[in-house]
């Protein structure tokens, strides 16, 4: 029951001091460098997430590029040497996809954090992904709440 009440308060958007008016398309161009944007309007922690996020996934995939023939001249079979040659570019992919998926959210949240501290409220930040399932399947879950279950 305690930690319903707690997870209750945690969730819910309280009043901040709005503080001096920031432009939010300031926050969002400052973002081009991941996590100046958050500084902008004040969330050190999650301006060290995004730059490390970034620069971390965007740095593994730079370091596979440069590295990922040397991987596949390892002794071995022809096979092994295309699959493993196969899985760190894959790999590279990856985290580069990611990383560009942390720099748009670095904007976007640059933006949003600007916006909630000009109105005065807490920015709570929701990843996009948790984002796109709420907008994909609220509709799901409204229909099945008003069907009474048999």
């Amino acid at each position: 029951m305690a930690l319903q009440q707690g997870l209750r308060d945690r969730v819910t958007v309280s009043q901040v001091e709005p503080g001096p008016a920031r432009s939010p398309r300031r926050a969002r161009l400052l973002s081009i460098v991941p996590g100046l944007g958050q500084l902008y309007y004040g969330a050190r922690v999650r301006a060290l997430q995004y730059f490390v996020g970034v620069v971390g996934c965007g740095g593994a995939a730079v370091f596979l590029v440069y590295h990922s023939f040397e991987i596949a001249a390892f002794p071995l079979g022809p096979a092994v040497r295309l699959l493993v040659l196969l899985l760190s570019e894959l790999l590279m992919l990856t985290l580069l996809v990611s990383s560009i998926s942390f720099w748009v959210a670095a904007a976007f949240d640059a933006r949003q954090g600007v916006l909630a501290r000009n109105a005065g409220r807490r920015h709570i930040h929701r990843w996009w992904f948790v984002k796109l399932r709420e907008f994909l399947f609220e509709d799901v879950a409204i229909e099945s709440e008003k069907k009474p279950h048999e």
